[in-house]
């Protein structure tokens, strides 16, 4: 995917539930898509994106730090973009457990 260009919603919600690997410096990591939405515009004007969440798991044990990540998927190709662990949900939910939550925004 050419970076230059603004991904939309519709283009993610195909990859809701599937796997990005991150590369990292000590090697590749997988990160599952868990939710992606678009947030509220607030008076943001047309010309500007509606801005846009992502929230991806991976595994607990390791934990990335907050920055900018290559990832690659099967139908987006490879982006990069910038990542940073969040919490747990809360309530907590059962399909977390042993998992690390991170977050993507674009505005």
């Amino acid at each position: 995917m050419n970076a230059s260009v603004a991904i939309t919603l519709a283009e993610l919600l195909p990859c809701l539930h599937s796997e990005f690997v991150a590369h990292t410096s000590g090697g590749t990591f997988p990160l599952t898509l868990d939710e992606a939405q678009e947030l509220p515009r607030r008076g943001l004007p047309e010309q500007f994106r509606t801005p846009l969440s992502l929230i991806f798991s991976g595994p607990e044990p390791v934990l990335l730090e907050a920055g900018m990540y290559r990832l690659e998927h099967p139908q987006l190709g490879h982006v990069e973009w910038y990542l940073w662990p969040i919490a747990p949900a809360f309530p907590a939910r059962d399909e977390d457990a042993g998992r690390q939550r991170y977050q993507v925004s674009f505005s």
